[in-house]
């Protein structure tokens, strides 16, 4: 049985030819689906893109830049 993979960390987000740059810690060969939101008050997360399976240490998504504020997640598939 192998190891569960390590919860995945975001590293602090910036800014790439006009978008937001979101990096994260993560498992090689393992799923991640980027979830977003702009009230942390609403039940409901959006799916940002298809999920990402990781190459490397870090895994890599880009948004967006918009007027609203936006909260990220991520789940492990």
């Amino acid at each position: 049985m192998s190891a569960p993979a390590s919860p995945p960390v975001f590293q602090p987000p910036f800014l790439t030819n006009g978008m937001i740059e979101l990096n994260w810690t993560a498992t090689p060969a393992q799923q991640y689906q980027l979830l977003w939101k702009s009230n942390l008050t609403d039940s409901t997360w959006q799916n940002l893109g298809s999920p990402i399976s990781a190459t490397g240490n870090t895994a890599t998504a880009f948004d967006f830049l918009t007027n609203a504020q936006r909260f990220y997640r991520l789940m492990v598939h």
